[in-house]
């Protein structure tokens, strides 16, 4: 079986930084069909754009542009890109990143499809520090990255433990697409628990408060709409539950750190 060496993807580089133990790359995939393999380093995936076809030995799935990954370097899978414009943004991480601070690889086994969106939008930061900063940060990467495993390791403890019915239910809806819509009484409703019991509950097993996952969950599913150009700012504001335009750029840009249409520009550019 075919293993990648560091810093190699199927398709054409568009950026490749090298931070310590960090290999950082922009893709764009130019493969319709890859088979089986394996890659030297376990790295990130956050899909940019696209739509691709995910397999690995535990299951298949559908991924669209927001998409997140995590592979580790044992995990063997293959890819069938969809039609159309597709690109991927990578953080690989050596060795040596594991063993300087301690995290703790052999849990996270496999493949993993990382759903939160609260993970989702630290990746969005970090490729923006690599977009419009002139020198990319290492400590405001590695600081995300350091977030991101604290995250997992959390969840991984907490997926362990014994949870209550609702937390799946919660968790399914609140991935859902039209999840932007949803108010405290249809959560609460649909968990079958008092809403307060779910505000006291929720940040036990979600590592954050309700409203701050909607506010996360609003912010990529507009990143993902401004990668379409035919889609207008208007109509994304309103489609992810900003009350105007006003309050849809202020919110976006507190978030990822430019306006939409600034990255809109960015997303968009080849």
């Amino acid at each position: 079986m075919l293993q990648l060496q560091k810093g190699n993807y199927f398709g054409i580089q568009n950026k490749m930084i090298q931070l310590d133990n960090l290999i950082i790359t922009d893709t764009e995939y130019t493969h319709d069909k890859v088979d089986w393999h394996t890659h030297q380093n376990p790295y990130f995936t956050f899909l940019l754009t696209g739509n691709m076809q995910e397999t690995n030995k535990k299951e298949s799935y559908e991924c669209s542009a927001g998409t997140l990954l995590f592979h580790n370097w044992q995990d063997a899978h293959c890819n069938v890109k969809h039609p159309g414009y597709t690109r991927g943004f990578h953080i690989e991480l050596e060795q040596d990143f594991f063993e300087r601070y301690q995290l703790p690889l052999s849990r996270m086994e496999g493949s993993l499809k990382l759903d939160n969106p609260v993970l989702k939008l630290l990746f969005r930061n970090m490729y923006m520090e690599t977009k419009y900063t002139a020198d990319i940060e290492l400590l405001i990467i590695r600081e995300s990255l350091f977030k991101v495993f604290g995250f997992l390791t959390g969840e991984k403890c907490r997926e362990t433990a014994r949870q209550p019915a609702w937390v799946k239910k919660i968790k399914e809806v609140l991935n859902d697409a039209d999840a932007a819509t949803l108010s405290w009484d249809v959560l609460a409703a649909i968990a079958q628990v008092h809403p307060v019991h779910l505000s006291r509950s929720f940040p036990t097993y979600f590592n954050t408060t309700v409203g701050d996952y909607l506010k996360k969950q609003r912010i990529n599913q507009a990143a993902v709409l401004l990668a379409k150009a035919d889609v207008s700012l208007t109509q994304i504001g309103y489609e992810c539950g900003f009350a105007d335009q006003s309050h849809f750029i202020r919110s976006f840009k507190q978030a990822v750190g430019v306006t939409p249409l600034q990255y809109r520009k960015i997303i968009t550019a080849r």
